[in-house]
């Protein structure tokens, strides 16, 4: 019997004879591999899921090939490159922020010293652990040249805003430079 979907599937009477059945085997086989092909072609069409033609993602890009990275950081790179493409808005880097960390995020544009900055945004004021290198690295490479990029740490302010005190310190063992690196989402409001 095949293993082709019912629709694919030529009626069973065909399969009495021995020689259609080898007929039908092998075309079921030839079938199979020729959709993989397809899939597999498919895939190239997509930075996410290209294989054998990552390299010309990252040419298209400028992104040096280098095949002994790993497909996801190699993928990662194209997909950074093309999120960055365009004319960079206050909006785009807003997506972008959002898109790295998971959280929603708020533009401020400082025009008096030529800088913007951003801030995360949740539900209520707490901390939180977010690996900003790549939205830092990501922003550095889409921005104007003449303005200058902030994304702030931890300050007082953040400190008092969440309620935190020494008790906090006691119960949740850290050290001094993991807990700087945590940011302070706050409330939407």
């Amino acid at each position: 019997m095949s293993s082709l979907p019912v629709r694919e599937r030529v009626p069973d009477r065909y399969y009495r004879h021995s020689q259609t059945i080898a007929i039908l085997e092998a075309l079921e086989k030839q079938s199979n591999a020729s959709a993989a092909q397809v899939d597999d072609l498919l895939d190239q069409f997509f930075v996410e899921t290209a294989t054998w033609s990552l390299y010309l993602w990252e040419s298209k890009y400028g992104i040096p090939v280098d095949e002994s990275k790993p497909l996801a950081d190699r993928r990662a790179a194209g997909r950074d490159k093309m999120t960055a493409a365009g004319n960079t808005t206050a909006e785009m880097v807003r997506q972008l922020a959002v898109a790295l960390t998971g959280y929603e995020a708020r533009i401020m544009v400082h025009s008096a010293n030529y800088s913007f900055s951003l801030e995360f945004l949740g539900e209520e004021n707490t901390l939180a652990d977010i690996d900003v290198s790549q939205v830092r690295k990501m922003v550095e490479q889409i921005k104007p040249a003449h303005l200058q990029f902030i994304i702030s740490g931890l300050t007082w302010s953040n400190i008092e805003s969440v309620g935190l005190t020494w008790q906090w310190f006691d119960d949740t063992p850290t050290t001094w430079a993991a807990f700087e690196s945590k940011f302070c989402i706050h409330e939407k409001v």
